[in-house]
């Protein structure tokens, strides 16, 4: 094993014994927090077992371990492992007690010397290991970002410097229909092609445009006022398995420069837990359900899988909710779909934006009618739009303006 590798081990096997030890102290915590409500001592431990089992499986996976990928399969193992060791526990401390007749006080120190090892060794090659992913290996091979450009957007610039930093380098091409020197000489700058679409401007053509001229299996439709996490890449391609009709992050909403975690959003993460539900992604019903209440996907944080979607990917008659019919049109198809609950994209709002000229020319509130029409009937469409426009209001305009 190579230096590095053995260091690597020790500081993980380091961080291990400190989750360790918060995992054992956030179990006395609830255990004893529960006794004090008046709680059945052995509810009281189940409960303490379960909640600290969680922390401990958080920690392990992002900080110890360092794992990307989201699955229930490595829960499962997670919980086989806890399990064998509990059962390792007992066995134990019954050989040290009740067979060797050693102190009850000693047993438990001489215990941790052998579950601890166990613990971190199957944690290792088994739990948290990731097996080598080609699509990492090889990422230009797969992914494509391709940015939508419009007219001379002062944003523009921010938002390619973000996809150029990414962690692991993928494709990343300029589209557009509205041709002009600035998007022109940000391509030059960046060495990035420029492709025009020489027809009239529609954002379902542009899309598609941008869909059709990507040369991998996987393509992200970038918007030219948005910014991206370095990781964003990485995230997607970590969980990519070749089987996702799509898959898509978290975001925050970027407002005069500052990450806003908005009320919004935070409505549509709620919406979208049963996504996180092993399993449930995959259910066409339940994912449908999702939408029900809203869009709750911000588009430039998709990434389609155009190899099993087939072009043209977005078909829709509507303008603004475009997206919105898309993923519902996804959604109804057999197959699966991958939500990584990290907020890897910053949505920018800002005056200027199409979507805040679609609210103020009301075509936003009539399409997001149509679209809730197609999971209720009208009469309570009617009732879930009287709240649903509140959502609106994060696109006032004097709140776009600083202060001075």
């Amino acid at each position: 094993m190579k230096k590095e590798n053995i260091m690597k081990c020790i500081k993980q096997f380091f961080k291990f014994g400190i989750v360790g030890c918060i995992n054992t102290f956030s179990s006395w915590l609830f255990y004893y927090s529960l006794l004090f409500l008046k709680v059945n001592y052995l509810v009281a431990t189940t409960i303490a077992y379960v909640l600290s089992s969680i922390i401990g499986f958080l920690l392990n996976k992002s900080w110890v371990f360092e794992s990307k990928v989201y699955d229930y399969k490595t829960i499962v193992k997670y919980y086989i492992v806890y399990g064998s060791s509990y059962l390792t526990n007992m066995c134990a401390m019954y050989l040290w007690v009740d067979v060797l007749h050693l102190s009850t006080l000693i047993a438990p120190i001489l215990t941790l010397l052998i579950t601890v090892p166990y613990n971190y060794f199957f944690s290792r090659i088994w739990v948290f290991n990731e097996k080598e992913n080609k699509y990492l290996k090889e990422p230009k091979k797969y992914h494509t970002f391709a940015i939508c450009a419009y007219k001379e957007s002062p944003y523009l610039e921010e938002c390619i410097q973000s996809i150029l930093n990414q962690t692991i380098k993928t494709n990343v091409i300029l589209v557009s229909s509205t041709e002009n020197k600035h998007i022109t000489s940000l391509g030059e700058k960046y060495h990035i092609p420029v492709l025009y679409r020489h027809e009239k401007s529609d954002i379902e053509d542009d899309w598609n445009f941008g869909v059709n001229n990507s040369k991998t299996e996987l393509v992200t439709i970038a918007h030219q006022d948005d910014v991206y996490d370095s990781y964003y890449a990485e995230n997607i391609l970590n969980n990519y398995t070749g089987k996702e009709l799509m898959l898509f992050t978290e975001n925050y909403f970027l407002k005069q420069g500052k990450k806003i975690n908005d009320k919004n959003l935070v409505i549509k993460r709620i919406l979208k837990i049963p996504l996180c539900i092993p399993g449930c992604s995959n259910i066409r019903f339940i994912r449908k359900l999702t939408l029900a209440f809203g869009n709750t996907i911000n588009c430039p944080s998709v990434t389609y899988n155009k190899a099993l979607i087939r072009e043209p990917i977005f078909t829709s008659d509507l303008k603004f909710a475009l997206d919105w019919d898309t993923f519902y049109k996804i959604y109804k198809r057999k197959g699966k779909v991958k939500y990584i609950p990290k907020k890897l994209i910053s949505f920018r709002i800002h005056d200027a934006s199409t979507t805040a000229s679609w609210i103020h020319a009301n075509t936003r509130q009539i399409e997001d009618t149509v679209m809730f029409q197609k999971f209720w009937p009208k009469p309570i469409v009617k009732i879930i739009m009287k709240f649903y426009v509140k959502c609106y209001e994060v696109y006032d305009k004097e709140d776009f303006h600083v202060k001075k």
